[in-house]
């Protein structure tokens, strides 16, 4: 079941990449043909060290890096985006248990989006979105000393794993990008059998996928707010054919406070809300429909290539 999952998977990027080429290979002239590629790699220490200190506290450790990686292939009447972000930090407070680092953000998400000009900043838009974490979460609670330590799995490396693919119309400035999809498919793969047999992520039990056709909306947002501070937003609606009023949402935001070459402050948010999932809630522990909010404040020391 795991390897056709897998298939699946290849073979819709497989399709993506090879309609992208040949859709390329039919423009009669063209602007640039090479690749232009770049990327920027950053990481981020913080380090708060207590010793008799009558104020209180707890010492502690937290570690981040982020990788972007981007290649973008344009043509006189098509453009190729692909970029692949990789995101990780992890923090440790209190000197009690020197193992027990708990993961503070963890993200893995390529993008790839193909655009064919149809006018004056109308597009025809095919896009592929692949989003997964790489390292296991657990709930943590405390035993009969106090003491915290690690409980239950809650997530993993493909579970959950998201697959959008979709196809449209858009329009394009400078600025905004909008795109609509009336052909659209999302696949939430759960690929850990103790998280799949109980319906995680909005898998059936015992299944290991889900797939939903419907239609997908995104806005993008690309703006200098003054020298060297650039804003951009992303906005993902999707909704399925079969509740059309259930409408799922991943927004994101990013600013960046260019200081030099080498440093960096950013501040990211992230809100989602997906009908499928349920969230324990901490009061009384019922899972239910809840939003989800993730805000990073980052000082970045790293290069830009």
């Amino acid at each position: 079941m795991k390897q056709f999952n897998f298939l699946v998977i290849a073979l819709f990027c497989l399709s993506f990449l090879s309609f992208s080429v040949s859709a390329q290979d039919t423009d009669s002239t063209t602007l640039d043909t090479t690749w232009k590629k770049g990327g920027s790699f950053s990481g981020t220490f913080a380090n708060v060290g207590l010793s008799n200190w009558a104020g209180g506290g707890q010492s502690s450790i937290a570690l981040g890096a982020i990788l972007n990686l981007n290649a973008t292939r344009t043509t006189e009447k098509s453009t190729w985006e692909n970029t692949l972000t990789v995101q990780y930090g992890m923090a440790r407070i209190g000197k009690k248990d020197l193992n027990l680092f708990k993961k503070t953000d963890d993200n893995f998400q390529f993008d790839s989006k193909y655009s064919y000009n149809l006018g004056k900043n109308w597009t025809s838009a095919t896009s592929l979105n692949f989003r997964t974490q790489m390292a296991a979460g657990y709930f943590f609670e405390r035993d009969s000393l106090g003491e915290e330590k690690q409980g239950q799995l809650i997530s993993k490396f493909l579970a959950p794993g998201y697959l959008l693919f979709a196809s449209g119309i858009g329009y394009k400035t400078k600025v905004f990008d909008i795109r609509y999809s009336p052909l659209a498919a999302k696949f939430t793969f759960v690929m850990d059998d103790s998280l799949a047999n109980v319906g995680a992520f909005g898998v059936e039990n015992g299944k290991n996928t889900r797939s939903e056709f419907g239609s997908n909306f995104d806005v993008g947002l690309n703006y200098d707010i003054m020298e060297n501070v650039k804003l951009s937003s992303t906005l993902n609606l999707f909704a399925n054919y079969e509740h059309l009023t259930q409408i799922d949402v991943n927004w994101e935001n990013l600013i960046v406070f260019k200081v030099n070459k080498f440093l960096t402050t950013s501040f990211s948010t992230q809100l989602i809300y997906d009908h499928d999932i349920l969230i324990p809630q901490e009061e009384d522990g019922v899972t239910e429909r809840a939003i989800q909010f993730k805000h990073v404040l980052n000082i970045n020391v790293g290069y830009t290539f």
